[in-house]
């Protein structure tokens, strides 16, 4: 039997996953063409600046969720409710969900469900720049942080019988995941801290949403790349499980 290793770049899973990835990080850059904010984009891309809601007619953690986040995590195999795709089953995300009110008065952003019986996901969101890879921004980490060392919050999974709580702090740009052992108590952070931007960019040069250069006979490999050796490994769907095991197991 082949194994992925075997396989041509093309045809290995996560490959493919990356490529479904990639199509939806265009969905950013389309959306500041159409609203002609090319300049803003550019800031947030190349530069520390926050997201300015007034021009994007939205509140900026929305407009990041609806036109980034959302597109990516169904990307990543955790489909959107709302589209054709998803047929009543398998890994989705669900928006602002009230299934842990009774224990935890705030909730997360999004409770990604049907990942893995022994896993919880949850999802905390903030607007584009605000999570940095170094420095001192750090907001939806900070979030996820205070979900996972949450005693009520983590009693309440292990009277269900889950053994893993894992958090995604996210600005839809850099992604980083945590994870808490409820049986053991260890809990491990940043396992990985990936940033997408440069996919994000590629495809807003592309599109001709902000200016730059590409390779002439650049086939967007490159972002398919990016997304395939950290990222989805990490973060995809099929993925999930076996990289949270693997990683209490080392």
């Amino acid at each position: 039997m082949t194994n992925d290793a075997e396989l041509h770049p093309t045809l290995r899973p996560d490959y493919q996953i990356a490529e479904r990835v990639r199509i939806q990080t265009e969905v950013f850059p389309q959306k500041f063409r159409e609203l002609n904010e090319g300049g803003q984009l550019r800031n947030l891309l190349r530069g520390p600046r926050t997201l300015k809601g007034a021009r994007m007619e939205q509140a900026p953690e929305v407009f990041t969720e609806q036109y980034l986040i959302e597109p990516v995590l169904h990307g990543l195999g955790y489909l959107n409710p709302a589209t054709e795709e998803y047929q009543g089953e398998g890994p989705h995300f669900i928006r602002r969900p009230i299934t842990y009110s009774k224990v935890e008065p705030k909730q997360p952003d999004y409770l990604l469900k049907n990942v893995a019986p022994s896993i919880i996901c949850i999802v905390e969101a903030k607007a584009a720049n605000r999570e940095q890879m170094q420095g001192a921004k750090h907001d939806a980490t900070e979030d996820i942080r205070r979900y996972l060392e949450e005693d009520t919050f983590c009693k309440y999974l292990r009277d269900i019988d889950q053994r893993y709580l894992v958090g995604i702090g996210t600005d839809g740009l850099r992604w980083t995941l945590w994870m808490k052992d409820l049986e053991t108590g260890e809990t491990l952070s940043e396992c990985p801290k990936v940033d997408i931007s440069p996919a994000v960019e590629r495809a807003a040069i592309r599109n001709e949403t902000i200016e730059g250069e590409l390779p002439e006979n650049d086939r967007r490999t490159t972002e398919r790349n990016i997304l395939a050796d950290e990222f989805v490994p990490a973060f995809g769907a099929v993925n999930l499980l076996n990289h949270v095991e693997s990683n209490f197991s080392d």
